[in-house]
């Protein structure tokens, strides 16, 4: 489907004018890894400058799933709280298939500010969950059993080596933790840095296809993993840079509805298993590319290391028991 198929669709909607139709136009934009991303812009009155994501469809990925109704319910939940765009519509059927339409960001990639970063995961993590969201997302696995047995799941899809190796560095101490998240948080799941977009008003996230009500310190982890930077083509965070980021999120985190210590307790006992869980989201994708994309596999490969590593330093701090 071309862009012409596009707009005939939001003006058969209803979302575009005849004139805002027929200036409109649409720019392919980069950087995502799944769906195609337009940038919708009309030189009538009403100047609108929109994105258009047109979801395709993929098998499912059992770690970043394609929610293209979450990911509409994502940016009502947020609209007002500069967290993330401000949604226009969706639509869920059309000749160009799903199509979810959002106000464009003006701006740039993430500017590399780490506190900046933290308070934006904080200030959506400290937004009371409500009836809409319970209703609206998924559950996340919260307890490290749980996130263990996901990645377990993920190492099974191949019996090779690279599987092996993550398996060898299982943090089997964190089946015994208990540490119950002591209020949910609508998780992004997805918070690289390349859906962080850095605008006049502020640090805004992006790309919220595939988030869920779980514990907000799956973001947080999700931030500092080695692999996330790797993927979206950031240098891995230094120790000190993660204790500045983590310092700047607890600080902003802190509220009377928030035991901030208790959280921060809860990340020590539920780190390696994100880790892990990361660590075999990668082995996995490595191996599901190497026939057929080459420079995707090598790029997992190298992310797999660096998640390997952070397992490692985990162990010998004690960190995973």
């Amino acid at each position: 489907m071309g862009p012409n198929t596009l707009i005939q669709v939001l003006q058969d909607e209803r979302l575009l004018s005849g004139e805002s139709a027929s200036s409109a136009t649409l720019k392919l934009l980069t950087g995502g890894f799944w769906n195609k991303v337009y940038r919708l812009r009309t030189v009538d009155k009403l100047g609108l400058d929109w994105v258009v994501k047109q979801f395709v469809q993929v098998p499912v990925n059992p770690m970043f799933p394609i929610l293209p109704e979450a990911e509409y319910a994502a940016l009502q939940f947020l609209q007002g709280r500069a967290c993330a765009p401000n949604p226009v519509a969706f639509i869920s059927d059309s000749p160009a298939g799903s199509l979810l339409v959002y106000e464009y960001i003006r701006g740039s990639s993430w500017d590399g500010g780490l506190a900046g970063a933290a308070t934006l995961l904080a200030r959506v993590h400290r937004i009371p969950v409500d009836a809409f969201a319970r209703n609206a997302f998924r559950q996340l696995a919260t307890e490290p059993a749980d996130l263990l047995g996901h990645a377990q799941r993920m190492l099974d899809c191949h019996a090779t080596a690279v599987s092996d190796s993550v398996r060898a560095l299982f943090p089997s101490g964190a089946l015994q933790i208990k540490a119950p998240v002591g209020r949910p948080s609508l998780v992004h799941t997805d918070c690289g840095p390349g859906n962080m977009v850095s605008s006049p008003e502020g640090l805004r996230l992006i790309d919220w296809q595939c988030p869920g009500i779980g514990d907000g310190l799956q973001d947080v982890v999700t931030f500092l993993s080695p692999a996330m930077q790797i993927l979206y083509g950031y240098p891995v965070l230094t120790q000190e840079q993660e204790q500045q980021f983590l310092q700047a999120y607890f600080t902003a985190l802190d509220a009377p509805a928030t035991n901030t210590p208790t959280v921060q307790a809860r990340l020590a006992c539920t780190r390696a298993a994100h880790h892990y869980r990361f660590a075999a989201y990668c082995a996995m994708r490595l191996q599901d590319t190497a026939g057929s994309d080459e420079k995707t596999s090598r790029l997992y490969s190298v992310a797999l290391a660096a998640e390997l590593q952070v397992l490692q330093q985990l162990h010998i701090q004690g960190q995973d028991a």
